[in-house]
């Protein structure tokens, strides 16, 4: 069972939590561990769409990677339209072998509302472990400064 309090998440295994005045009950401790993305659902794997099958992209890791997209922006990603609308998500599953069957983690791009990130085109980026946390969050300039070249559009640089 996790529960938040504040900003921070606490698990609880086997016990009863007393949130009374603050207090938690015991075999309870605070979790140090990133959470979960709030742009990547939890049944992504049934909403998602693929928009790209299993394939190498040296870009990412070395890694095989599928990339899907969530409604928003499946048929814009899928149609070639620029610049993909405000609450898409494209992420990437990372695997290690060709048949994208052992996942490794995901990079995932959300569009965020207009002045997010004007000069990036309002991109939100996140690395994400296989268990779905998130490791890394934000205008991340690793993904920034390869997306950004001339050869990707809308921050995308492969087609379907």
């Amino acid at each position: 069972m996790s529960i938040k309090h504040a900003a921070f998440p606490v698990r609880c295994i086997g016990s009863i939590v007393l949130l009374g005045a603050g207090v938690l009950g015991a075999g309870c401790f605070q979790d140090s561990t990133p959470q979960h993305s709030l742009f990547l659902p939890l049944d992504y794997k049934s909403s998602f769409q693929p928009v790209r099958p299993c394939r190498m992209n040296a870009g990412h890791d070395n890694t095989y990677q599928m990339v899907l997209a969530n409604a928003v922006a499946a048929a814009p990603y899928n149609n070639g339209e620029s610049p993909l609308p405000a609450d898409s998500v494209v992420i990437a599953e990372l695997h290690a072998d060709a048949t994208c069957n052992s996942l490794k983690g995901f990079y995932l791009m959300a569009k965020d509302k207009a002045g997010y990130d004007t000069a990036h085109g309002d991109w939100h980026w996140q690395q994400l472990d296989d268990n779905e946390r998130v490791t890394q969050d934000g205008r991340l300039n690793k993904c920034i400064s390869c997306h950004a070249q001339t050869t990707c559009t809308d921050y995308l640089c492969s087609a379907p």
